[in-house]
This record gives structure tokens, sequence and C-alpha cells, in this order.
């Protein structure tokens, strides 16, 4: 069987400092929590040793006609009686100590064994059946591109307010070991970015994931100037190619031209014209 239930797809907000795609899977059932439907036929838990501790395929014979005094037990010798439950993998599963009908030659009348009753809703079942608890590595997954992106699973659990409870969901999220987002663009490894309007640059930093490091060079934040792929102070002048200087005013580079102006009656008079390059 496959897991039941339709498939509902959210893609979270890009964050610059750290460039994670977080896709939220998100499997709705059925029963009235927004949750997974779980398997329960397939179900087992991630960590075969997690559910060590009690065997699935003993049975315990009861004599009693109300098997009032049949036991299921745990590995280290604890009886549970009839209807008792035994909880593993991490608050997960919870498994029931049942009884079925069986004239046995031994004269019981019962024979006690777990069942598998419910799946935790905080839980997450993958399609291949096993159970995570929350934040638990569903699945780690390389995709073998230039820019290193890893694809991890996790098991996270969000807020059910019809129920007032949690429901697991599974998040795919991808982190790339090699390049940074910018916005809807992947930049490689050592690319820098000047951003005059913060008066800063940010470079692209290897490592997983990768992530830009910002480096302010005007701690007051506003009027900075980006010329020849550099960035310029409000107040820095460069000289140009033809010999004027060329200055950073409020984010834009100017310069100042003198013209001479002739007036009736007057010697001539120096203005000074700013005009932006």
């Amino acid at each position: 069987d496959t897991l039941s239930g339709s498939l509902s797809f959210t893609i979270t907000s890009l964050i610059m400092q750290s460039p994670v795609i977080a896709v939220l899977l998100t499997i709705l059932g059925t029963s009235g929590t927004f949750g997974q439907v779980f398997n329960l036929s397939s179900a087992e838990c991630f960590n075969p040793k997690a559910v060590a501790a009690i065997n699935l395929f003993m049975e315990w014979s009861a004599f009693n006609e109300d098997a009032s005094d049949g036991y299921c037990y745990d590995n280290h010798g604890t009886g549970y009686e009839g209807g008792q439950n035994f909880i593993s993998c991490g608050g997960c599963l919870k498994f029931n100590c049942t009884s079925r009908p069986c004239d046995d030659r031994d004269g019981s009348k019962f024979k006690m064994f777990w069942v598998l009753e419910s799946v935790a809703t905080q839980c997450c079942q993958d399609c291949e059946g096993k159970i995570f608890p929350p934040n638990r590595v569903v699945s780690t997954t390389s995709l073998g591109d230039k820019c290193d992106t890893l694809e991890q699973a996790i098991c996270k659990t969000s807020s059910d307010l019809s129920s007032a409870g949690t429901v697991g969901t599974i998040e795919v999220s991808y982190t790339s070991g090699n390049c940074c987002l910018d916005e809807n663009t992947w930049s490689p490894a050592g690319t820098t970015i000047l951003e005059k309007d913060t008066c800063s640059a940010r470079t692209c930093m290897q490592g997983r994931p990768a992530q830009w490091d910002r480096q302010t060079k005007y701690q007051g934040g506003c009027g900075c100037c980006e010329y020849q792929s550099a960035l310029l102070l409000p107040g820095d002048c460069q000289t140009l190619l033809d010999g004027r200087q060329a200055c950073c005013c409020d984010g834009e580079m100017v310069v100042t031209v003198d013209q001479t102006a002739e007036k009736q009656s007057t010697p001539p008079m120096a203005k000074s014209i700013r005009t932006r390059m």
C-alpha cells in the first residue's frame, strides 16, 4: 500500500545569510487532523534497536475463559495485562497487548501478543513505511551538481489548530556547499557583490551551507557610490581620464563644471555647476 492523502507543498522564504531553499511536504489526512494517514501495515521504526525491547513474533498463553491471567512481556521480563500499551521509537509507536481465542493443546484459551495500535501524530512516515520521531533526519542525498547541492529531509512538527496538538511533516531543504543564493540566482563561491545602498560588500563563502559574508565599509550605511567595481564613501573623489574630478554625493558620482557667464555692464563671474555622471 502507498501512503494515502493529498500532498501540499509550501516554499518557505529565502534568507540571504543562510541560503537554504526549504520545501515543506505536508501529507493531509482524512481523519480530522491535518497530519499523515499512517500506513500501519508497513510501519516500522527507522531504528530497529528502538523497538528491540519487545518481540512482535512471540505469543503467550492465557488459560482463563476471560483471558484475565494473560500477559504480554517485554524483553526484560515485565508483564503487561491485556489492553496495556508499550511505547517505543522515541514515543512514536504505541503497541497494545492484545488477545485472540485459541484452544491450544496446552489447555490455553487465548494467546496474548503485541500489535501496533497507532503512530503518534507528531511523527513522520516515509514512502518506505519507516517512522521517524520529530527532528530526525529522514534522508540525505547529494545531487552531484557543480554547486555541491545537498538534499535533506527532516521530520518537523507543526501546530494543528483543529485538535490543539502537533502533527509531523517532512521538510525537504536544499543547501549548497559551493554557491550562495542571491534572490533567484545562485552565485559561485568567491563572488563579491557591492551594495551601495548599505555601503557594504558581500562575498559568497564556501561551507555547508555556503553563505554570504558581509563587510560594511561605512557604518553610516547610506550615500555610498559604486565606481569601477569599488565602493566610494560619501565625499570620496576620483580623477577621470579627462582630468576632471568626480565625487560621491548622495549615492551618485558627480563632476563640477566651471562656466563663465557674461552679463551686461558686469565683469565675468565664475559659476560652479554639478552634473551627474
